[in-house]
Formats: structure tokens, C-alpha cells, sequence
């Protein structure tokens, strides 16, 4: 049994290896932006026949309560499609792209109504504040152009400073690096940038920056025609994020006792990465702490050399951030960093004297994160057990009652929370939470553990299929990080089966 759960993490570990830009589901958020922005770019007619096969009876994309960033871009490339006549939009019968972004706008202007699902204000991803009004404004020139009812605007929106930010892009200055990733809120004016290749890893804000077809030898144009090829015309939320990727799978498998190899290459694209500031997820993006935290204890673990100091330049008085000056902080980071300082400290104890201090203030910062019910909740992630699996692998190593109190208290929550045919889920049940779940009460003696984990087993018990995944994880738009999430249901599998 211990063979076979060896086989399925080299598996996944040697594709991780093997793949430049790490597996994620598809984004139709980013997909359209590239329908409306780079009609000119190689897979313009598999994303154009996705958008109208992929629209839901209800005229949504995306699955229900993850939709609204989906719908307001699909709908908003539709209708660019719909006012043009560019070669490439002739993949579909004219007539079709209005069709279905009609289909979309119904749905917009019942969540947006005075009342309606959104009108308070979109769900909250990266830099809604700006995407959300930048994609209304489209939407709404071409209905004015048509002599069309405009949509209304969401609360919440930043007009003021998208404003701002295309003023100051115009006028050829820096803008904000939380920007970076959104680039295509910037659009339509002239701008220059600095990057040579993807715009801080976002196929969107690329293809906004670019604004029209690049000459060949244009890096931005090479990234964009690879990545698009790569996912068969669709791209995701971000690529590459392989660092990410690696460290993610890593640590869970070390974290959970699941025998592996890693392959040594994996570990040699990390090391060299890893500068006085940390590592990023991905070349292109900024370097964060939650990634640096993550990259030093795999790297750590699998017997490469790697120090603290750049996890320190995010060390906030109590706890970590994941940029500097954040607004709100993220106890699944901090999960992170216990581990690795625990870890770190028990290595190496005559660090204590400098890290001590460091990690107990950490860990109380931690253990004041956890709510009334007993879990963790964190941005980054639509589900509690994501940030709860953190915390308590972190908090499991950690002696004291307090901490061995905060544990039962979450393995409480886990067994409270459970369906009532097996698994786990905020809205329904899904395979990543479940395990997560399982994780949680993995090594638990509690009274009624063993028979949650016998309901979660069928759950589990197929791994991953990408097709059928929930996307959990926030950035612009939700997506699923498909072998984090393989990685997490093998180490639960094996909790159960194992103990």
C-alpha cells in the first residue's frame, strides 16, 4: 500500500516537474478578456466556441456563486464580438456572439437591479474594485451606442480610482504594483511597462497591455501564443505559477507523511529563485510571503540549503504578511510560517535566541485568528478548511493547552460540519475540502472520527478529475490549482487508510 501511494505522489511530481507553467482549471474571465482584446492571437476560435457552448441555461458562466466575474467578461467580449468585423470572430455564425451575450446581460441586470443578488456590491477577488466598473463601462458604451439601457453599477466599485489609474497610465506614469496583475483595467490608453515578458503573469493583462498584434520577435506575443497553446486556446488565471505549484505539493506530501522522491530538478529550478526578498509563485509575479515561506520548508525538507532572512522582510510585529502593507492579513500564510519556524527551531536550536521570540508571537497571533466555531477563515480561499488545515498542521507540532485546545476545537467544527451523506463543502460537498477535512482530523481519537473518515473514503476514492473540480481559489477569478488539489485528496487517502 505504502508503494502505491509512492507511485501516485512521483507521479505527480514528475508531471509538476515536467510542465513550465503548473496545471490549473481554465478561466473564462481571462479567456474572454482575450476574445475582446487579441482577436489575433492563435486559439481566438476555440475560445470564441467555448464562450457560447459553455453559457448556462440561466445565462451565467461558472458554476453558482462563483459566477459574476465569469459572466460580466464573457458577456463583454460577446458584445465586442457582436459590434465588429474582425476575420478571426467568423468561427461562429454573426449573430450568435449578440445571441448569447444577450443571454448574459438578462442575468446582469437581475443581479444588478436595485435589490438584486450583486447590487450591493460583486463577491470579493483580487482587484474587483477595478475590474468590476472597467467591464461595466465597456459593457455600457456599446448598449449607449445602441441606444440601450446601460447596466447599473454595483456598490463597492472604485471609479475614482480606476480613473486615476488610466490618467496616470496615459500620462506614461508608474502605477501601483497591486495593479500589475490587472493591466487590462488600463486599456484602452498607451502606457509603457517594464516586463519583457508576461505582464506579472496574467494572459489578460497582457493582452491589454499589447492592445493589438505584436511584431514576432515581441516576448509578450511569444508568452501569450505558448500559454494559449498550452491550454488549447483557453488559458488560466495565472501561468506560470510552477513554483507554486512545486512547494504547495511538497510540503503536503512532507507535512502528511506521504513517502515521495523529489525529483531533483524541481528543487533546482526553486533554489536559484530564492533572493534576499523571497520567491514569487512565478517568474513575473512579485515575490510574496506566503510562497517564500512555502519554497524555504520544501526546500528545507528535501535537503537544499535555505535561510530566513527573506521570510523576515514580511515579519509585521505579530505575524507574516504576504505583501508588505497589506490590508488584511492571512492566517493560512501564518499556518505556513509555524510550520516552517517549528520545523526550523527544532533543527537547529541554537536559532532559538533569534526565532524564538519570532515564532511564539506568531503562533499566539495564529491561535487569536481562529473564530468562535473553531475554524480558520483566509481570503485567498472561498473555503474554511483550507485556512483550518493550515493552521492545525501548524498547531499540531505546537505543545502548550492552548494550542492543543484550539486543535480539538477545530476537529470539532470538522465533525460538525459534515454532511449528511459523507464530505465536506461550504455550498456542497467537494473532493478538496473533504480532504482537507480528513486532514484535519487526521490522528484524532475523538468519538466519531473514524466513522466520518469511512463516509469521506467514497469521496476521495477516484482522485481528481479536472473536469468535475470545484474552482475555491481567489485571485481575479476562481480557479483550481488541479495537482494541489491531487496532492492534498492522495495524503487524505492515505490518512484513512493509514491512520
Amino acid at each position: 500500500m505504502t508503494d502505491d501511494f509512492r507511485r501516485a505522489a512521483n507521479t505527480l511530481l514528475h508531471e509538476s516537474a515536467d510542465d513550465p507553467w503548473a496545471w490549473l482549471t481554465p478561466s473564462v474571465y481571462e479567456s474572454a478578456r482575450l476574445v475582446a482584446d487579441a482577436p489575433w492571437l492563435g486559439g481566438h476560435a476555440e475560445r470564441l466556441r467555448h464562450l457560447c457552448r459553455t453559457v448556462t441555461a440561466d445565462g451565467t458562466w461558472g458554476q453558482d456563486g462563483f459566477a459574476f466575474n465569469a459572466t460580466l467578461s464573457a458577456t463583454e467580449a460577446l458584445l465586442a464580438v457582436a459590434g465588429r468585423r474582425e476575420p478571426a470572430d467568423e468561427a461562429i455564425e454573426r449573430g450568435r456572439a449578440r445571441a448569447v451575450a444577450d443571454q448574459g446581460l438578462r442575468t446582469l441586470r437581475d443581479w444588478l437591479a436595485p435589490g438584486g443578488r450583486y447590487a450591493a456590491g460583486p463577491p470579493a477577488t483580487i482587484s474587483v474594485e477595478l475590474i468590476v466598473p472597467m467591464l461595466v463601462d465597456r459593457i455600457n458604451a456599446r448598449l449607449l451606442a445602441a441606444g440601450e439601457p446601460e447596466l447599473p453599477m454595483p456598490a463597492g466599485c472604485a471609479t475614482e480610482r480606476l480613473a486615476a489609474i488610466r490618467a496616470d497610465a496615459a500620462a506614461g506614469r508608474e502605477l501601483p504594483a497591486d495593479i500589475w496583475h490587472a493591466w487590462e483595467i488600463a486599456t484602452p490608453v498607451e502606457s509603457a511597462h517594464p516586463y519583457a515578458g508576461s505582464v506579472s503573469c496574467s494572459a489578460a493583462g497582457t493582452a491589454g497591455w499589447l492592445r493589438s498584434a505584436p511584431e514576432a520577435e515581441s516576448p509578450a506575443g511569444r508568452f501569450l501564443e505558448e500559454l494559449q497553446r498550452y491550454g488549447n486556446g483557453l488559458v488560466p488565471v495565472a501561468a506560470p505559477i510552477d513554483y507554486f505549484e512545486h512547494a504547495w505539493m511538497l510540503n503536503t506530501f512532507v507535512w502528511h507523511g506521504v513517502p515521495h522522491d523529489c525529483p531533483e530538478r524541481i528543487l533546482d529550478r526553486l533554489e536559484p529563485e530564492l533572493g534576499p526578498y523571497g520567491i514569487a509563485g512565478g517568474r513575473d509575479l512579485t515575490v510574496d510571503g506566503d510562497d517564500t515561506a512555502a519554497v524555504v520548508n520544501a526546500l528545507l525538507c528535501h535537503g537544499r540549503p535555505a535561510g530566513l532572512d527573506g521570510l523576515l522582510t514580511y515579519w509585521s510585529e505579530d505575524h507574516f504578511q504576504i505583501y508588505p502593507g497589506e490590508s488584511i492579513a492571512s492566517p493560512a500564510t501564518n499556518g505556513h510560517t509555524v510550520s516552517l519556524l517549528h520545523r526550523y527551531l527544532a533543527e537547529r536550536p541554537e536559532q532559538g535566541e533569534r526565532y524564538g521570540p519570532v515564532l511564539r508571537r506568531n503562533t499566539e497571533w495564529l491561535l487569536d485568528q481562529q473564530r468562535a466555531d473553531g475554524s480558520w477563515f483566509d481570503f485567498w480561499h472561498v473555503s474554511p478548511y483550507y485556512a483550518t488545515v493550515c493552521a492545525v498542521e501548524a498547531l499540531s507540532a505546537v505543545e502548550g493547552e492552548r494550542a492543543e485546545s484550539a486543535v480539538r476545537r477545530a476537529r470539532r467544527w470538522v465533525l460538525d460540519t459534515r454532511h449528511s451523506g459523507g464530505g465536506w463543502g461550504v455550498r456542497w460537498v467537494t473532493m478538496e475540502e473533504t480532504a482537507y477535512a480528513a486532514l484535519i482530523l487526521r490522528g484524532s481519537t475523538e468519538t466519531g472520527v473514524t466513522e466520518a473518515l469511512a463516509a469521506a473514503e467514497p469521496v476521495l476514492r477516484d482522485g481528481v478529475v479536472d473536469a468535475g473540480i470545484t474552482p475555491l481559489w481567489l485571485v481575479k477569478d476562481y480557479f483550481a490549482p488541479i495537482r494541489v488539489v491531487a496532492a492534498a485528496v492522495l495524503a487524505a487517502r492515505k490518512a484513512i487508510v493509514t491512520g
